[in-house]
């Protein structure tokens, strides 16, 4: 156990791939997690995982685009912990397409998931971090983020998005001790990526991405580290 014992983690996306792993990671260190899902079996299932692991888990089923539910989720844990320090916007879904094809339905949901999301849930934590006297924001963003690529239009742009939010939180918040960090990896063994055109095996394991959480959480609050762009060995170099 580490400095982060009882302190509170909100994970998005947390009933599977990136946010599980995370979330196991920093029970691991002794934090509380609460995670959220669209989908209640997943959600329900990863709890009890997390349980299993000997952690103290909070989870609710929400939509991060529904500023309603996000609202009550976060009054939530609040409510039975008493404070948030790190919150990991995780939450992504991608939609293909090339620009003229791809339908304005799917690019809105792309952004309301994947970006709006993202923003909802800072705004509803910022309060409780500051009053606190700091906390942390990670979003995990990609390396899509960073480059556009073709027939991921919506996905580029809400990544890109995700970047813009990080630098805009960091330059407003870090005055009250809260920091903010993007995390742009390439292909991560996830099911979201199950049919890409590269093979699991060579994908960054989800667990090297909870790894890279973990070791924010234990620099000094001194130091500010806004990007961070994780790789594969294969795509080095793509």
């Amino acid at each position: 156990m580490t400095h982060l014992k009882n302190q509170v983690a909100l994970i998005t996306g947390g009933s599977r791939g990136i946010g599980l792993a995370i979330a196991s990671a920093l029970i691991a260190e002794g934090m509380i997690v609460a995670i959220t899902a669209r989908n209640a079996d997943r959600l329900h299932a990863a709890a009890d995982k997390l349980r299993a692991e000997g952690g103290e888990v909070i989870a609710a089923v929400a939509d991060v685009s529904q500023s309603d539910q996000v609202s009550r989720f976060v009054a939530q844990v609040i409510a039975e912990t008493g404070r948030i320090d790190l919150l990991v916007n995780n939450a992504g879904i991608f939609k293909q397409g090339r620009i003229h094809q791809i339908s304005e339905a799917d690019w809105d949901e792309v952004q309301a998931i994947n970006l709006k999301g993202a923003f909802l849930f800072t705004k509803a934590v910022l309060p409780t971090m500051k009053t606190q006297g700091g906390g942390y924001v990670m979003n995990i963003s990609s390396v899509a983020g960073k480059t556009g690529f073709a027939n991921a239009s919506a996905y580029c742009a809400s990544k890109f998005g995700m970047i813009a939010l990080t630098e805009s939180l960091l330059e407003e918040a870090i005055s009250d001790n809260i920091r903010s960090t993007a995390i742009c990896p390439g292909y991560v063994a996830t099911p979201m990526v199950e049919s890409a055109p590269v093979p699991q095996e060579e994908m960054i394991p989800p667990t090297d991405i909870a790894k890279i959480v973990t070791g924010l959480l234990m620099l000094s609050p001194i130091t500010i580290i806004k990007e961070i762009i994780v790789n594969r060995a294969g795509g080095v170099g793509e």
